[in-house]
């Protein structure tokens, strides 16, 4: 199951889409908690991917980074002139990170495909 996980969290996250969206009533709206609970998901993938890369536990620099979104989220909060709410940066800057750390785990599930390939 943890290749799985790592490797092809996609399909991971779209199973569990798809079961949320049978059981949970219309009202809730599914992709949005899916996306909020995929964040763990690809946040465990990516370290687990830099660590296979790397050779060394370096999922610090992932767990900075990812940290990093939520002040820069309120900078720019307050440069567009609106109120900067503790519960709008965290979930903003959570479905910010869910934009991050896809990409991130394409380049890096690539990167390690590549990396495979020439050894």
């Amino acid at each position: 199951m943890l290749v799985y996980i790592v490797s092809f969290p996609l399909i991971v996250w779209f199973m569990v889409y798809m079961i949320l969206n049978k059981i949970l009533p219309k009202s809730i709206n599914s992709f949005k908690l899916v996306c909020d609970a995929g964040v763990v998901l690809w946040f465990y993938a990516c370290g687990i991917l830099l660590k296979a890369i790397v050779g060394t536990d370096v999922s610090w620099v992932l767990l900075v980074t990812c940290c990093a979104i939520f002040p820069l989220n309120a900078i720019w909060q307050r440069v567009r002139h609106e109120e900067v709410l503790f519960t709008k940066m965290f979930v903003h800057g959570w479905r910010i990170l869910f934009l991050v750390l896809v990409p991130t785990h394409a380049i890096l599930f690539v990167f390690g495909i590549a990396q495979e390939m020439i050894r």
